[in-house]
């Protein structure tokens, strides 16, 4: 186990904050975990409190600042009814729920909660942060966090402990070098060197093989492969992992065959599976390495029972799966992966992370020779994942019910996942005939896949029937929902009835593709004659959708094929709200030129201007609503401005804007 030692104390006892940092596979996952058990025990005694999150890249709930900021004050308002207070009080100024807080009062609630007068100290830990990506968007995810921690850095408070960790990358280092206080470089840590030697240690004298050992052989052994280790706890283990095999007189021999860096010894690993494996190996890699999330060993076993034809859809050949799914995996590539105990469940990962950037690599190509067989692009993974999806749904027949399901164990995976696969770049060009198949009314397959795993509704439940039945949405509304566009031109080319219906959760095919941003779809939808402002069961148009998620192109479009800017969401918030809330100036000015209403109000007398008093927008948005006719004398359920809301908020910019424009 790592002990933080001197630094960490440091960082414990005053507020700073202290960056871990080194390679992949240094131990930065272990040391942040080793911290969270160290503060819990002062947590679960009063005497601090805490918050952490993992940055995943895998999960998407798991990546960016809203995420984290909405997880730190959860985490944070269970441990105080103080803090539980400042929280409710975001809760009952956004109509007790019923309105979603934007990412300013997010921060300004975890601020309140920082600035609590006479509080013990905060403890927030980040891990992973390199897992956060770099895009899209601007600010990128990334750089919303790291904006996220430079902010609470500088507010100086000394009863703020912050952790990060993460790789060192270019971006990371440019903001978190200057503000850290405290760092530990693993790569350098001589604590760190002293864990790998003790795990070494350990290992030789535990293993079934190795503790059989001469005792100069065991103390050779542990030596060289100390030394020759870096710091790398994963290098560590492959080398032992290949030495345990080894008779005494093979001992020296394999050390000195030993590859110098880890990128080597990963090559003689994949150089040691068997010939008549290597594809079969290839593919699991291409599985684990973009699964949505860590697959079941009975999933992954899945894969070796398709049959992949050049240029045709796999086919399941049931006389293929293993008898035991566990022992056919790790027969195909033990040294590469590992399986881990998950509540309960068996799944599949990398030995380490760094495996799949290795096989991903230009450099693994140009090595050349047997090697070089197994290197694979990130499309072509999710080129391989999406067929054998598509290949176990197509599988299915309309004899399917809740008990025979069970027999076919990659099916709730693909039901549920196929659409991030089939949606990466260039997937769909390999996957045209499988999903024209999955997506035709007349074939069973599409109401058995949307009965296994209904991706439009958010409840998230599994197979709520016995047996499938038709389904109440259309394919061509799920298609423009998963942004299918050769299979939406498809379905509409060959019969476009259903085009305006109001089917699915956000109600027609074009409110579907704007919710998630389909400029594309939205336009070809339009072009065949959707209704641009149809209503969807709350009254949601495909305009206030598409300011929702922020695309300003499909905004564009939407106006430019006559959108209207007035019809309002739930008969009370407005596509102009929204964008305001959304912080999108483009946008706010677009909704403005097309004469969008600025004093309509909702069922709480609210017009945009209290709005934005309440929740501190944009100074620049405050400066559009008046410039373009705001009223300031309207007053609320409550009797109250825009002026007296921004008073009693502190938000004085905005005081003294409404103060120079008073009707």
């Amino acid at each position: 186990m790592v002990h933080p030692g001197h630094t960490f104390a440091k960082w414990k006892n005053a507020g700073s904050l202290l960056w871990i940092h080194g390679k992949p596979g240094s131990g930065k996952s272990v040391l942040c975990s080793t911290i969270i058990e160290e503060i819990m025990g002062l947590r679960e005694t009063g005497l601090a409190f805490m918050a952490y999150f993992y940055f995943n890249r895998r999960n998407t709930e798991k990546q960016d600042n809203r995420d984290l900021i909405s997880s730190l004050l959860i985490q944070l308002c269970e441990q105080s009814e103080v803090y539980s207070e400042i929280v409710s009080r975001l809760y009952s100024t956004h109509a007790t729920g019923s309105r979603q807080p934007g990412n300013n009062a997010l921060l300004e609630c975890l601020k309140d909660i920082l600035s609590v007068p006479g509080q013990g100290p905060v403890y927030i830990i980040l891990d992973g942060l390199d897992e956060s990506p770099k895009g899209p968007g601007t600010p990128s995810p990334r750089e919303s966090v790291l904006e996220f921690i430079e902010l609470l850095t500088k507010l100086g408070h000394s009863h703020l402990h912050i952790c990060v960790s993460s790789c060192m990358e270019t971006d990371i280092r440019a903001v978190l070098h200057p503000l850290a206080s405290q760092t530990v470089y693993l790569n350098e840590e001589n604590g760190q060197i002293e864990d790998i030697n003790n795990y070494i240690n350990f290992f030789i004298n535990s293993d079934v093989n190795t503790r059989q050992w001469k005792d100069d052989d065991k103390e050779f052994v542990i030596k060289k492969v100390s030394e020759e280790a870096d710091g790398m706890f994963r290098w560590a283990h492959c080398r032992l992992d290949q030495l345990r095999r080894c008779l005494p007189e093979g001992i020296q021999q394999t050390l000195g065959e030993f590859p110098k860096t880890m990128e080597e010894g990963y090559e003689r690993i994949l150089l040691d599976i068997d010939a008549n494996k290597w594809k079969c190996a290839s593919r699991l890699f291409r599985c684990i390495a973009v699964a949505a999330r860590p697959l079941h060993v009975s999933e992954l076993a899945e894969f070796l029972a398709l049959d992949f034809k050049p240029n045709e859809t796999p086919t399941l050949e049931a006389g293929w799966r293993p008898k035991d799914p566990e022992y056919a995996v790790l027969a195909t590539c033990s040294s590469f992966i590992h399986i881990v105990n998950v509540n309960g469940s068996l799944v599949v990962q990398f030995s380490h992370p760094s495996m799949k950037q290795f096989l991903t690599s230009n450099g693994l190509t140009a090595q050349g020779g047997l090697v070089s067989r197994y290197h694979f692009s990130v499309e072509a993974a999710h080129t391989t994942v999406a067929q054998g999806c598509l290949a176990a749904l197509i599988h299915l027949d309309e004899h399917i019910n809740r008990s025979s399901i069970a027999n076919f164990p990659l099916a709730s995976y693909a039901a549920q996942h196929f659409p991030i696969h089939a949606s990466s770049p260039n997937v769909q060009s390999y996957i045209g005939n499988a999903l024209k198949h999955l997506f035709d009314a007349n074939k069973p397959h599409f109401a058995i896949w949307v009965w296994i795993y209904d991706v439009d509704d958010t409840s998230e439940q599994l197979m709520t029937s016995e047996t499938p039945s038709k389904p109440k949405a259309t394919p061509l509304y799920y298609a423009s929902l998963l942004g299918f566009r050769n299979i939406v031109e498809w379905l509409v080319s060959r019969n476009n009835s259903g085009l305006n219906d109001s089917v699915g959760y956000y109600g027609t095919p074009l409110i579907a593709a704007s919710a998630k941003g389909h400029c594309g779809i939205a336009s070809l939808l339009i072009d065949y004659s959707a209704n641009v402002n149809a209503g969807g069961p709350d009254g949601r148009t495909a305009l206030y959708s598409a300011i929702e998620v922020g695309q300003q192109a499909l905004v564009q479009l939407l106006l430019g094929r006559y959108a209207s800017t007035n019809t309002f969401f739930m008969g009370q918030h407005s596509p102009l709200g929204q964008a305001l809330r959304k912080g999108n100036l483009y946008i706010v000015r677009l909704l403005l030129q097309h004469r969008a209403h600025v004093d309509h109000r909702n069922s709480l007398g609210e017009t945009l201007l209290h709005q934005a008093s309440d929740e501190g927008y944009d100074l620049e948005s405050v400066r559009l609503l008046l410039a373009h006719g705001a009223n300031t004398s309207y007053q609320d359920n409550s009797g109250r401005t825009a002026l007296d809301i921004a008073r009693d908020r502190g938000r004085e910019e905005i005081v003294q804007l409404l103060l120079d424009h008073q009707n």
